[in-house]
């Protein structure tokens, strides 16, 4: 899809006023896991399953929301499972897809051109992170982490640290990507994927402070991508630099 993976960022939590709820304020969120099985989203604690949803829902009840300073409309899919999310963070949610029919924009602060957009993803519709890189992180680190504290969706080998900076157009599988930008890290990076607790030393965001910086001073780590030729990709896929 040129917003992104199939399905991916295809949901989300927001609260009463539309705003996204994220693991960065609400990190129970990182307890519910999610899969695709027979036409359905499912959605799971542990062993536990939720709820089933259809993947193709149509539904005209949309509500406005914001994902930072992006803006964009959410289908209603369920008043039980908005429900249930309020009840388990403990304040007024809405559970809301985003489908074809629903705009929103890649801003051009971000690379983004005319007519690409995006589903609920922060900024962008792919995430790329280097093996490479995130061993070099990990040698400045007391203690390593792994990819998933920085939530790609595509993770490369080889090549050298950091040389994922000077892409500007890549081919992955049957796909062509186009670069948008380094990713601006956040909190969220911050916390454990498996207890759900924040470094108390705010790592790795502290180390990345220290050398990896974008030209506001944020911390960066991985590169925002855009689809530009459609298809699939898979693992093991060859990575081709094409600029």
């Amino acid at each position: 899809m040129a917003r992104g993976l199939e399905y991916d960022r295809q949901w989300g939590v927001f609260d009463k006023d539309g705003v996204a709820m994220t693991g960065r304020v609400f990190p129970d969120l990182l307890k519910i896991s999610t899969a695709v099985s027979d036409g359905n989203l499912v959605l799971s604690i542990g062993a536990e399953q939720l709820f089933s949803i259809p993947l193709y829902l149509s539904n005209e009840n949309r509500q406005p929301v914001r994902i930072f300073s992006g803006r964009t409309e959410g289908m209603l899919v369920s008043q039980a499972i908005d429900e249930w999310f309020s009840d388990f963070l403990k304040t007024p949610c809405q559970f809301l897809h985003i489908n074809q029919e629903c705009h929103r924009p890649v801003l051009a602060k971000h690379g983004g051109k005319e007519e690409d957009t995006v589903n609920f993803a922060d900024q962008c519709p792919v995430l790329l992170l280097s093996e490479v890189s995130l061993s070099d992180l990990n040698n400045r680190l007391a203690d390593p982490i792994s990819h998933r504290n920085f939530r790609p969706n595509i993770v490369v080998s080889g090549h050298l640290p950091y040389e994922e900076d000077q892409w500007r157009k890549i081919r992955l599988g049957e796909c062509v990507f186009e670069v948008n930008q380094p990713c601006e890290r956040c909190v969220f990076t911050t916390i454990d994927p498996d207890t759900y607790q924040k470094n108390p030393d705010q790592e790795p965001l502290r180390t990345l402070a220290t050398y990896r910086r974008n030209a506001s001073g944020g911390p960066i780590f991985g590169i925002h991508l855009t689809p530009r030729e459609l298809g699939n990709i898979q693992v093991g896929d060859r990575l081709e630099i094409i600029d």
